[in-house]
Order: C-alpha cells, then structure tokens, then sequence
C-alpha cells in the first residue's frame, strides 16, 4: 500500500528565501553598527570608527556569494525560494512576501536618490598635517647622521649598511600601507578613510626635520593631538615593536626609498 502523503516541509525550508535576506541584513548591521565599535576599542579610541566602504563592499559581497551558493546547491532550494514568491500558502508567508517585493524597490530607489541627491555638506573642519612636535622629541639627533649632512640621494659608503637595513625594516613593516616606493599605494591603502602618507610628496617627510618622523613611528595615530582630526590616521605606535635605533634605521631607509631628503634644522647665530 502506497503513503500517499508528502512529507511536511521544514519551517527553515518554507521561509528559505526571508533566511537568506535575513542573514544578508544581519551582516549588514554587523558590519555597520557594531564594527566600528569593536576597532574603537581595538584601538583604544574613544569614538566609533567607520568600517572602510571598500570593506564593507567585500564583506557584504562575500557574504551574498555565500549565500547564493548555498541556495543553488540543491534544486529543491531554488525551487522553495521561487515558490515563496509567487505561490500563496499561508497568511505569514503571504505577508513577508508582500513586505519583500514592497521594500526591496523602496531600498535601490533610496540608494538611487541619495546617490544622486545635492547634499548639505557641514562646514570644513581645519586638520593640522605636521602638529608641533612634543618638547621631549625637539633635541633628538641621529645617531648616525649627528650632523645633518647626509646626502640622501647619494649617502656615504659607511652608511650604506645601516641604510641597507633601515630599507629593509621598511619593506617588511611599513610596506603594507605605504608601499613599496613610500608613495602612500600599499596593498592596503584603499582601505583606509585617510590615505596613508606619501612620503614622495614634497608636502610631508621632505618638509620635517628627520627627529620628526620619531615621533610619528613610536606614538602613531593614537598619540596624534586633537588638532590632527577629524581623519585620525591609522598608523599604529610602533613604540614597543622597534628600538630607537632600529627606528633611526627605518627613517634613513623612508628618505632614501622614497627619493627625498629631510628639512635641515634652522641654526640661530648670535650677533
């Protein structure tokens, strides 16, 4: 005798499509709300930082071929997501299909409008790109350039070594962000609201004196002053990671990798 009564379907099956959006909003918020909550405190700020646009793009983009995978991966899935579009079963079911189909064109004609929109921009704050550098940091001196005399295109034989080193010290720990030409277009630039230094500008490493860059590298975007924002840089304090002497290195290897020399101290003569 043949059991001519079908198996009930799954409450997860029956509702496979809302699943699917569910888990695609639910990362959405994740990636929007609580995000920047965990970097703040990652970091040690005390504000909220944005989850990078192109990161969020990758995440949410992942996430949707997760998704679109799993579904496809058995015609029994694409089928249930197909019939809870356009076959009327129960009132719920019904109801989330409306609210669907309704929210669905509402959300691309939102995106499409505030794309497309003129907004009301807020006035321009004024950031500071060189902050007056700390007193404790004012009188520090190259050990290996005590004088200031370094020609950074063309550096002494004896230095060649230590510059060797400072280049390589680069390469392996600053490369990432600003690139293997100091020229701010490392692998992971673009994913940062403020764009790594490019320190073949003339507007950044060539107008500060080499102590300066000390600084910067041992304290990092955390230890920047109020003046320095709103674009807090992302540049970690490498303070517990590097001597002062491997740090030196790392400046000498900066200049001369990206092609430019360090702003000579001004020198007072009394009359």
């Amino acid at each position: 005798m043949n059991n001519t009564n079908a198996p009930a379907k799954k409450l997860s099956d029956a509702y496979l499509l809302p699943w699917v959006i569910l888990v695609l909003i639910i990362m959405g918020c994740i990636l929007y709300f609580a995000f920047p909550s965990i970097w703040a405190w990652v970091v040690g700020k005390e504000h909220r930082l944005p989850t990078p646009s192109t990161l969020m793009l990758w995440y949410m983009a992942l996430t949707g071929l997760f998704t679109a995978l799993w579904t496809t991966t058995r015609n029994e899935r694409i089928e249930e997501c197909l019939a809870f579009l356009y076959q009327n079963r129960t009132k719920t079911q019904n109801v989330l299909r409306i609210v669907i189909l309704t929210a669905i064109p509402l959300l691309l004609g939102y995106a499409v409008y505030s794309n497309g929109a003129v907004a009301v921009a807020s006035p321009t704050e004024l950031r500071q790109q060189h902050p007056t550098l700390p007193g404790k940091f004012e009188n520090l001196v190259n050990p290996y350039n005590p004088n200031f005399d370094m020609n950074y295109q063309n550096p002494p034989k004896d230095k060649l070594k230590i510059i060797e080193n400072g280049k390589v010290l680069f390469q392996q720990n600053c490369r990432p962000c600003h690139g293997s030409k100091g020229d701010g277009n490392g692998p992971f630039a673009d994913a940062f609201r403020l764009k790594p230094a490019n320190f073949r500008d003339p507007g950044t490493i060539g107008t500060i004196v080499e102590n300066y860059p000390v600084w910067r590298i041992k304290k990092g975007g955390p230890g920047l002053p109020k003046i320095a924002t709103p674009w807090d840089s992302t540049m970690p304090p490498w303070e517990p990671d590097f001597t002062d002497d491997q740090i030196w290195r790392i400046i000498m290897g900066e200049y001369i990798t990206a092609d430019v020399a360090p702003r000579q101290p001004e020198v007072l003569h009394e009359e």
